[in-house]
């Protein structure tokens, strides 16, 4: 089942509609479309604005999940959104670039590393970026219906219940580490000190791959040539590793869910009981659902509506001239990079979700994906797998503006149409 959502002529969302009542009033020029992916449309015509109670839930996570439906317990909206991963990396990037630059540039820096503080209530970019992007969600939501209600779900993970579901008490003081001075001695005491790859007696580790934590299971003891080829990733590692990265973040993000009188908390054990008991599959989007039909007491209807796909992007590449400017600080032109606008005047950016059609009038629906100064462009799908590359931007029509959330597109066709 699909939905078309309704704007109304003042902009307010209503309750969604069927598709064959969106095409009689886009036909009859009572409606225009104003978003493709969720299809929305907004009436041009003065109708009554009375709704009926929408509710909302959602599932926070490195995979959040939207779920919206009324009173009666018919589902009218659900999405999985992936969230993006690479933050705290580009962070590490965007250091690397300003210490270069301060090296080139300046003889001598004296140290200011001693008068930073963090003010009151400083909290993490990637922990502020997932918060950002599920807000931004929400609102969305909020946008095409009218929802009176949110329900999260607020996830509490105990790593060490994680690895031994059966630990309680005193247990927790007693882990492996007991004993030791530090992580870096238990791992040489658990490896023999010697390395895993080719048992030479050594007193080497290292991390699995950049951006594990520090947790014993991360780490490995190798001896210097395998170090070496480790790092250049020519050898394949057999060890089971964990990385704990997103289960921190989701804990930390609890803080900052401020309470309010339309937002209701459901715990992780009510969600997965509410599953259980409706014979619901383990998905975010079935999650959120659980999390809004546990909190307002609706009483679920049968669901056939179709799960909407998107994930987050990075529409800005950082470069090295646009972080160090030339002589006289003037940023090179290099509007390729940024836009292309063709004949008729019609600007592209990266992630304009567009149609294009070939010689062989085979029509090809995806999102710009890069931008070259011969002015075509490269077509790409939501998960980045190349469709077309070299469509000219004059045989181009665009479908819907760039933005950081993209949505899926099944078969040249979106899947709100």
């Amino acid at each position: 089942m699909t939905y078309v959502y309704v704007l109304s002529k003042s902009g307010r969302p209503l309750m969604p509609t069927k598709p064959a009542r969106a095409r009689h009033l886009l036909k009859a020029d009572e409606a225009r479309v104003v978003r493709i992916v969720p299809f929305t449309i907004q009436l041009t015509i003065e109708t009554s604005e009375a709704v009926q109670p929408v509710y909302a839930g959602q599932d926070p996570g490195l995979t959040q999940g939207v779920a919206a439906v009324r009173s009666d317990g018919k589902v009218l909206f659900q999405v999985e959104v992936k969230c993006r991963p690479d933050i705290s990396e580009k962070l590490t990037e965007r250091r690397n670039y300003r210490r270069n630059r301060r090296h080139r540039k300046t003889r001598y820096r004296q140290p200011r590393y001693l008068n930073r503080k963090k003010p009151e209530g400083w909290v993490a970019p990637s922990i502020r970026q997932l918060k950002h992007e599920h807000d931004k969600l929400r609102r969305l939501v909020e946008g095409i219906l009218p929802v009176s209600g949110w329900a999260i779900e607020l996830n509490k993970f105990d790593f060490q219940k994680m690895e031994n579901p059966s630990i309680k008490g005193v247990q927790y003081q007693n882990g492996p580490q007991k004993g030791y001075f530090d992580v870096r001695e238990y791992v040489l005491e658990r490896d023999g000190y010697a390395c895993v790859l080719c048992g030479s007696k050594i007193n080497r580790k290292l991390y699995r791959f950049r951006g594990k934590s520090q947790r014993p299971k991360n780490l490995i003891t190798l001896c210097g040539e395998c170090y070496k080829k480790a790092v250049e990733k020519k050898i394949p590692f057999e060890v089971l590793l964990e990385n704990y990265r997103w289960t921190a973040r989701v804990n930390v993000m609890r803080a900052l869910w401020k309470p309010a009188e339309h937002i209701k908390f459901v715990t992780a054990e009510q969600v997965a009981a509410f599953r259980e008991n409706h014979g619901l599959t383990k998905t975010h989007a079935n999650d959120a659902l659980a999390a809004v039909c546990e909190a307002y007491g609706i009483e679920l209807q049968p669901c056939d509506i179709h799960v909407l796909c998107g994930r987050y992007v990075r529409r800005k590449n950082r470069q090295l001239h646009r972080a160090n400017p030339g002589k006289g600080g003037v940023r090179q032109p290099a509007n390729a990079n940024r836009y292309l606008i063709n004949k008729s005047g019609v600007r592209f950016q990266k992630y304009d979700l567009v149609l294009y059609r070939t010689r062989s009038d085979r029509k090809i629906v995806g999102y710009i994906n890069t931008l070259f100064s011969r002015r075509t462009v490269r077509i790409v799908d939501p998960t980045g797998r190349e469709l077309y590359n070299g469509a000219s931007i004059n045989k181009l029509k665009k479908i819907q503006n760039a933005d950081t959330l993209i949505w899926e597109v099944n078969n040249g066709v979106s899947s709100s149409e």
